[in-house]
């Protein structure tokens, strides 16, 4: 299998390291040492709580010819310029397999490619680049349920889940992968928007009553917003939430936090911002989310221009 994995990053270089190392023909798409690292090593440094392995793969600023399969892996914030430039790798029986934390990046690549060639998917796992060159994934379950983006089964969703766990990954189909996003998108807002307000792990936010109580509420308004634009999501989904929460390990914090703490861009806008606007659509009171979009919004355009 051909894949094209546009952001090298923590979970693109997790999930296609895995597949070049079970000797799938990867590309990554990365820039700067990342980039120079890999060409130089012929390949990606995987480190995870599983093993460390070396995955041989083909580096690249730009893809130059159709893959089968392209993971897309980049920040939301670059989805729009990550996708025009990755148009050499989309054939016609190319699918892009979106990977992203958000609700809406899918409908900006179905605009550019067609939604018949987009697929949804939803990750829990935590990595990042360690060192130019190196991937180190952390935590998290390291799962990955991919669909459809228009809903439905097809086979090739299910090829590409086959090849996934024969190259060790936990891959799951799931016929409705909007619900899906939409159920981590839940529970990203609470846990990154909670983190990155407080600058404190998940363990600091537990212990206090009125900090937790908001992070129950950001659910609550994710919940109400999904439900209010045709998501059937429900009460449930806010209990499970809260439930894992409470099992995740007290020092864990988030990629919003990370990047809020070292300068870098933020994806508020995907995330907060987009329950912001939604609700006010809807008619959707979101004043957690709001605060915490408020709050945020202006460290990611000092970062965004610095």
């Amino acid at each position: 299998m051909r894949v094209a994995v546009v952001g090298a990053g923590g979970v693109g270089g997790y999930y296609g390291g895995l597949l070049a190392a079970a000797g799938h023909q990867v590309t990554f798409v990365a820039r700067g040492e990342h980039l120079e690292a890999l060409r130089r090593q012929g390949g990606l440094r995987l480190r995870a709580v599983h093993g460390e392995v070396f995955a041989p793969a083909a580096a690249t600023d730009r893809p130059v010819e159709p893959a089968d399969l392209v993971l897309f892996t980049v920040k939301s914030y670059d989805t729009r310029t990550a996708a025009e430039l990755m148009r050499p790798a989309v054939g016609p029986q190319t699918a892009v397999l979106s990977l992203q934390n958000g609700v809406d990046n899918e409908e900006v690549l179905a605009r550019l490619y067609g939604a018949d060639r987009v697929l949804g998917g939803v990750v829990y796992i935590l990595a990042t680049i360690a060192a130019p060159g190196l991937v180190e994934q952390t935590g998290g379950p390291r799962t990955l349920t991919l669909g459809e983006w228009q809903g439905g089964a097809s086979e090739r969703v299910a090829r590409f889940a086959r090849a996934m766990n024969a190259a060790g990954i936990a891959a799951a189909v799931s016929e409705g992968i909007v619900r899906e996003k939409w159920v981590k998108f839940a529970y990203i807002c609470a846990q990154a928007g909670m983190t990155a307000l407080t600058r404190l792990p998940i363990g600091e936010i537990r212990a206090h009553p009125p900090t937790w109580a908001m992070f129950r509420q950001i659910l609550e308004e994710v919940v109400a917003v999904g439900r209010a634009r045709g998501v059937p999501l429900d009460e449930a989904v806010v209990e499970q939430h809260l439930a894992l929460a409470q099992r995740v390990e007290a020092h864990v914090t988030s990629s919003l936090y990370y990047d809020l703490t070292h300068g870098k861009r933020l994806e508020v806008e995907a995330l907060h911002g987009t329950v912001v606007r939604y609700g006010e659509a809807a008619g959707v009171p979101t004043p957690a989310c709001r605060a915490v979009y408020a709050a945020l919004a202006p460290h990611a355009r000092t970062a965004s221009t610095a």
